[in-house]
C-alpha cells in the first residue's frame, strides 16, 4: 500500500497544471528528505542551474551551496531536514532564465504544499523569502512580515513558523550571509533541545536553557490547534 507521501508524489509528476512549467523536473520525492521531519524548509522554486538537473531541492548551485553552509551553521543534517518549494517546477522567463513564479503558480502548487506538511508533520517550517511566505499564507494565514520577523518562531498551524531570508545571492542584498548564518545557528538553537535530549534535558545544556519557554508553548498549546499533528 503506498504511503501518503508516495501517492502526493505520483500527483506531482503527473500534474500539468502550468504550461510555463513543461517538460521540467517535478522536484518532489525521497531526495527532498525525511518523512516524517521537524524541521521542513520551504524555498521559492527549483533553480535551473540546480533542482531542476539534479532532482534535489536547494542543491547542484551556487544558491544550493549556500543552503549547505547555512545548514552546518545550524548544526542541522540535510539527511535529517525536510527541503521543498513553494512552486515544485522550474519558472523560466522568455528567455530561459531562472524566473519568479506567478501567483498563479503559487496557487495551482497550494494543495501539493499543504499534502506536503500533512505528510512530514514538522514542527517547525522555515520558510525562506518572501514567496514561501505568501505560499504558506495560503495554507493557512500567519501575518508575518520576513524584514520584521526573520529568525523569530511563530505560532502557526499547529506547530511554529521561523521566516529567513532565501540563499540566493538576490536575497544577499538585504540580509548579508554574516546576518543569515546568525539567523540560521538561532533555527539550530531552537531545534536542538527537541532533537538532541537525555531524560528530558537537552543534550550539553544548562538545567536551564532559554528554549524552554518555546518549547513549553509547543507542547501547551501547538496541539490544541487544526493543523497537522507535528513529528517529534
Amino acid at each position: 500500500m503506498p504511503t501518503p507521501f508516495a501517492r502526493l508524489v505520483a500527483r506531482v509528476q503527473a500534474c500539468r497544471a502550468c504550461p510555463r512549467m513543461e517538460g521540467r523536473a517535478r522536484v518532489l520525492g525521497p531526495a527532498n528528505g525525511r518523512v516524517p521531519a521537524a524541521v521542513l524548509f520551504v524555498a521559492e522554486a527549483p533553480g535551473r542551474l540546480g533542482a531542476d538537473r539534479c532532482g534535489v531541492p536547494l542543491a547542484g548551485d551556487q544558491t544550493g551551496r549556500a543552503f549547505a553552509t547555512l545548514l552546518r551553521a545550524a548544526g542541522l543534517d540535510r539527511a535529517a531536514v525536510f527541503v521543498t518549494n513553494a512552486v515544485l517546477c522550474n519558472p523560466r522567463d522568455a528567455r530561459g532564465r531562472n524566473a519568479r513564479p506567478t501567483a498563479a503558480e503559487i496557487a495551482n502548487c497550494t494543495a501539493h504544499l499543504r499534502a506536503t506538511l500533512e505528510a512530514v508533520r514538522p514542527r517547525y517550517v522555515a520558510a525562506l523569502g518572501q514567496v514561501a511566505l505568501a505560499a504558506l499564507a495560503r495554507v493557512a494565514p500567519h501575518g508575518a512580515v520576513l524584514a520584521r520577523d526573520v529568525g523569530r518562531p511563530l505560532p502557526w498551524h499547529g506547530g511554529w513558523l521561523v521566516p529567513l531570508y532565501h540563499p540566493g545571492p538576490r536575497a544577499r542584498i538585504h540580509r548579508p550571509l554574516a546576518r543569515q548564518l546568525d539567523d540560521f545557528r538561532r533555527l539550530g538553537q531552537l531545534v536542538a533541545p527537541r532533537r538532541c535530549r537525555v531524560r528530558g534535558r537537552a543534550l550539553g545544556a544548562p538545567q536551564r536553557d532559554r528554549a524552554a519557554p518555546v518549547r513549553d508553548a509547543v507542547a501547551g498549546g501547538a496541539s490544541s490547534s487544526s493543523g497537522w499533528s507535528t513529528a517529534t
